[in-house]
């Protein structure tokens, strides 16, 4: 761990950036009330409808709801492991607009430190959006209603949904130097003729890589691509193809902070496992995967709530019921929090934990 402290971290990160993270709510200016994302708790999807696609490859007690709106950015990779996470605009600009900033130590529970480390990769991304030539066309172009985009890191790539002029979009970035690349009737690839920058654009997706994932092998417009064909229905995306993992996304919670970790073998790598997945380039936390040993899955969420706490929690997944390690799971998650509840039901345990006051 670093000596950084992750609000602080969280505060300086964000400064200069909320008319960039705000953009979804120009086009419904906040006046104070209810509607103000900001003096909203985001709902953590627990009492979201199944819909008639549910699957049925588990029949314990644990329920599985509807899919998460970023299920669609996800593409099917062809490979064993899987990492995503996102959050959600009214958790952005609630964590942009901090004004009460506290010294203090990092988070070292991974109920917490997880959705952070997805929450920092996340701003770092605005960052690099806000300091690029894109910024322009994104700003001016997204029609999105206030509150309603979400932040999706997943294999490399940032996508943030929403709704768009694609039109202006392509316009405006062809004007500010970015070339085509990849022309489609459902989307466009574009790269900046001096930055060698990449966006992609859909009517309601706007992706671009981050540079520092994958080394020397990433190919970000390969990946934009992968996951701009996926948005608009050109590739079938991960959980049309593993069961498994669609049962995964629609029993965790979702909304505020969410972050995944998967594989179709019995259990996950122990490498693979140990290795901070956020590959954000920066020494400000860590991720910390080692309580999922001798699982195949687990699906985290952190919702703030209105008293500056916060509700997390966790699905974790096993290949069998003998595999499951009850024992670590409590002794390793929430070991920050006011109140922890572990409950186990044959190969999948559910955890969640209640944080009070200033996190």
């Amino acid at each position: 761990m670093t000596e950084i402290n992750r609000r602080q971290t969280l505060y300086l990160t964000g400064m200069g950036m909320t008319a960039l993270a705000g953009c979804s709510t120009s086009s419904d200016e906040s006046d104070g009330t209810a509607d103000d994302p900001t003096n909203q708790t985001p709902d953590d999807g627990a009492d979201e409808p199944a819909d008639p696609g549910e699957t049925t490859e588990y029949e314990g007690t644990i329920e599985a709801g509807a899919l998460p709106s970023y299920a669609s950015l996800l593409p099917d990779l062809g490979r064993s492991e899987y990492f995503y996470g996102a959050i959600d605009i009214e958790t952005m600009v609630t964590l942009l607009e901090e004004k009460d900033v506290q010294s203090g130590e990092n988070p070292t529970d991974p109920l917490v430190v997880n959705p952070v480390v997805i929450a920092l990769l996340c701003f770092d991304g605005l960052t690099r959006l806000r300091d690029s030539p894109a910024a322009n066309a994104y700003s001016t172009h997204d029609e999105t209603p206030a509150g309603e985009s979400t932040l999706v890191y997943a294999n490399g790539i940032y996508a943030i949904d929403g709704e768009y002029d694609r039109d202006g979009l392509e316009a405006t970035l062809e004007e500010d130097g970015y070339a085509t690349q990849v022309a489609d009737d459902g989307y466009t690839i574009y790269v900046h003729e001096e930055t060698g920058g990449v966006v992609g654009v859909t009517d309601a997706v706007f992706a671009f890589p981050n540079p520092n994932a994958g080394g020397s092998e990433f190919d970000p417009t390969a990946a934009v691509r992968r996951t701009l064909e996926t948005a608009v229905g050109r590739r079938e995306p991960k959980h049309a193809t593993d069961d498994e993992f669609e049962w995964l996304l629609r029993a965790g919670h979702n909304g505020g902070i969410t972050t995944g970790i998967y594989t179709d073998a019995e259990e996950f790598d122990a490498t693979w496992l140990g290795t901070d997945q956020s590959d954000d380039g920066t020494d400000t936390l860590e991720s910390e995967y080692g309580p999922f040993e001798g699982a195949n899955g687990a699906h985290q969420h952190l919702a703030l709530a209105d008293d500056n706490g916060a509700r997390a929690g966790a699905i974790v997944t096993y290949a069998a019921e003998d595999r499951v390690d009850v024992d670590r799971l409590e002794s390793s998650l929430g070991t920050e929090a006011d109140t922890v509840d572990v409950v186990r039901d044959g190969p999948v345990a559910s955890i969640n934990a209640e944080y009070d006051g200033d996190l």
